[in-house]
């Protein structure tokens, strides 16, 4: 690869296996830094919680797939260089390969179900993924526990007060606690910014990480205290006056006020909240707990981080549609407002509700006070027999004036009944279109005159050269001026049916040009489009005035000849256009050449004139132009006779 001055570019391009093999190696530290962590805290407290390593391995399986297993098992391998003997290394061995595994069956049937909006990648926005998650989790967990513990117990490494259902059951829930945190918060928080090294790019937080409505410093610090304070209070009022009667279960008193913290979040402060709040039981427990209860202190902790997950995705997918409705109202040019029950205006949005006034006393007006009481062309008396009757309305013409605005607009009113759970009526919603321009038009139509006569006659003609113009874009060849394949069945819709009335011959003509692409590649696209014009004019010239030539596209021409009596007549038409079309076509100063082959299918007037045979035919010719160009190009070929009965 050649270098280039660019210093920006040069790093990425230059060298992206260097930052791949540094992400790998910062993920294998954090990785063994978390295995001796919890292990530390375990032969400090006597109670094993979680396990963070875990969550690293399941996050970086959810990530890139079964490729990047050598991470996690070399992970694990270094971390337990230092604490395995020689003699128990073979057993080691085999817990650091197979337990993963397990998270890799897992994480590959999360992966084959990828959300399509989020480009492959894993996100915890909805009840549904999370729930998924922590299924795949719960799997991925089981199975390296059953095999691990099986290890240790070959191996005589387990504790001698734990059997091995004891050791597979809190090795489980350790592993699952240790994936459910850790894994999102690292496929979150710590994915984007690896991506981005990995690219090249500047490390810079992503924009998406703003919340869409991030809740007021004031509820953080008192949801931050009352947390803090019943935490500290489920664990010191049992140990200070019960020491011999802990309470675990005590601690789930947390989850009303963890289920509002993070009600109010969205999934990336829901996974704060809980990790602050698991990061509190296990200083607790750490502090207070007692190891028979290590079980239950667990249980625990996968009640709150499979709460506070669950709320957080629910959290999640509410303020997605805050934010994709802002957006929508945002860039409508209607007014979307809403009006309580006693028809009080209380929010707006859209173009036209920034110039309603913003204080309370502009915002809570009554409707009526926008709208001028006129009668006449307008649907006022509709539009409040029909809200007394609380029943939609759409479509209803009001006059209104905004405040602000200097002159009245003609408006287009649609609206809905809202009702709440209970069926008491809470007021209106709808939307507001101006139609004012709509209506000056209608006001120019309604009373023309002689000095308006010139102009609406303009108008007329424009539209009528706008009408027309549109249907020739959408029935003519914008190129060579031809009927394009939409007027082309037409015809040969029509042209079957006069030839099964008149009972006549009709011959279908699929003409392919031979060697257009190098003429095309030689002079260039402009010259190509030169003698396709040109190739149109021939074409023309060798049919009569009641036939109809067309282009399909590209090089492909075809033709319709009605009105025959005999076969022949189409066969000389063809030859007719294969020597016409070998003529050499000026293009500038140089001249291109090219032929044609000619596919000829015929349509007898015995066969049903149907959609089915007129697709058939063309079939058919484009069979035979195939047949011409293998057998040599520069020639025509005959189509067999249509079946007159196709079923």
């Amino acid at each position: 690869m050649v270098a280039t001055g660019d210093t920006k570019n040069a790093v990425p391009m230059r060298y992206p296996r260097t930052r791949m093999a540094a992400l790998a190696l910062l993920y294998m530290a954090v990785w063994v830094a978390f295995w001796h962590a919890s292990t530390a805290l375990n032969l400090v407290s006597g109670i094993s919680l979680w396990y963070p390593s875990a969550g690293l391995t399941f996050a970086v399986l959810l990530e890139h797939g079964g490729r990047a297993l050598p991470l996690p098992i070399g992970a694990a391998l270094l971390a337990g260089v230092s604490l395995w003997s020689w003699g128990q290394w073979p057993y080691y061995l085999f817990s650091a390969f197979i337990p993963p595994l397990g998270y890799a069956v897992a994480a590959h049937i999360l992966r084959g179900d990828p959300d399509p909006r989020s480009h492959g990648k894993w996100h915890f926005n909805d009840p549904q993924r999370v729930a998924a998650f922590l299924v795949a989790a719960a799997g991925g967990s089981l199975f390296a526990a059953l095999i691990g513990a099986q290890i240790l117990n070959f191996a005589g490494l387990l504790p001698s007060r734990a059997s091995l259902p004891q050791a597979m059951l809190g090795w489980w829930v350790g592993d699952f606690i240790g994936v459910v945190i850790f894994a999102p918060l690292a496929l979150i928080f710590a994915a984007p910014l690896a991506r981005r090294f990995g690219k090249g790019e500047p490390p810079r937080l992503p924009k998406s990480w703003v919340a869409v409505d991030p809740p007021p410093m004031r509820l953080v610090l008192l949801q931050g205290l009352v947390g803090t304070l019943l935490l500290l209070g489920l664990f010191w009022i049992p140990y200070r006056f019960w020491q011999n009667q802990p309470y675990p279960f005590m601690t789930l008193l947390l989850l009303p006020v963890l289920v509002w913290t993070v009600a109010t979040h969205g999934i990336r402060g829901a996974l704060v909240v809980v990790l602050l709040y698991e990061l509190g039981i296990v200083t607790m427990v750490a502090l207070f707990g007692h190891a028979d209860l290590t079980l239950q202190y667990q249980v625990v902790m996968v009640a709150v981080v499979a709460s506070g997950l669950l709320t957080g995705a629910v959290s999640q997918a509410r303020l997605a549609n805050i934010a994709r409705f802002r957006d929508l109202a945002e860039v409508s040019n209607d007014l979307l407002w809403e009006f309580d029950a006693s028809g009080r205006l209380y929010q707006s949005s859209g173009r036209l509700a920034r110039t309603i006034p913003t204080r309370e006393s502009g915002l809570r007006a009554y409707w009526g006070e926008y709208v001028l009481p006129q009668e006449q062309e307008t649907d006022l008396v509709a539009l409040r027999a029909t809200i007394l009757q609380r029943r939609p309305f759409q479509q209803m013409v009001l006059r209104v004036r905004l405040p602000g605005g200097e002159q009245s607009l003609w408006t287009r009113n649609s609206g809905l009944p809202v009702f709440d759970e209970d069926g008491e009526f809470l007021g209106y919603r709808g939307t507001t279109t101006d139609i004012t321009a709509h209506k000056k038009a209608e006001a120019l139509l309604r009373n023309y005159d002689q000095t308006l006569e010139a102009e609406v006659a303009e108008r007329t003609r424009i539209l009528t050269e706008f009408s027309k113009r549109n249907w020739q874009l959408a029935n003519f060849d914008s190129l060579t001026a031809l009927p394009n394949r939409n007027l082309f069945f037409e015809h040969l819709r029509k042209g079957l049916q006069q030839a099964r009335r008149q009972w006549r011959l009709l011959a279908l003509l699929l003409i392919d040009l031979d060697g257009f692409k190098e003429v095309n590649d030689t002079f260039g696209h402009d010259m190509g489009d030169v003698l396709l014009r040109q190739v149109a004019e021939r074409l023309q010239r060798c049919v009569r005035a009641t036939d109809t030539v067309a282009r399909l596209g590209g090089d492909e021409f075809t033709v319709i000849l009605t009105d025959l009596e005999q076969i022949e007549g189409a066969i000389a038409v063809a030859r007719k256009m294969i020597e016409c079309l070998a003529e050499p076509v000026p293009l500038g100063e140089a001249s291109g050449t090219v032929t044609a082959s000619v596919g000829i299918a015929l349509y007898r007037p015995e066969s049903p004139d149907s959609l089915e045979l007129a697709m058939l035919l063309l079939r058919q010719a484009d069979a035979a132009m195939y047949a011409a160009k293998r057998a040599g190009k520069n020639a025509w070929r005959l189509a067999e006779t249509v079946d007159p009965d196709p079923s």
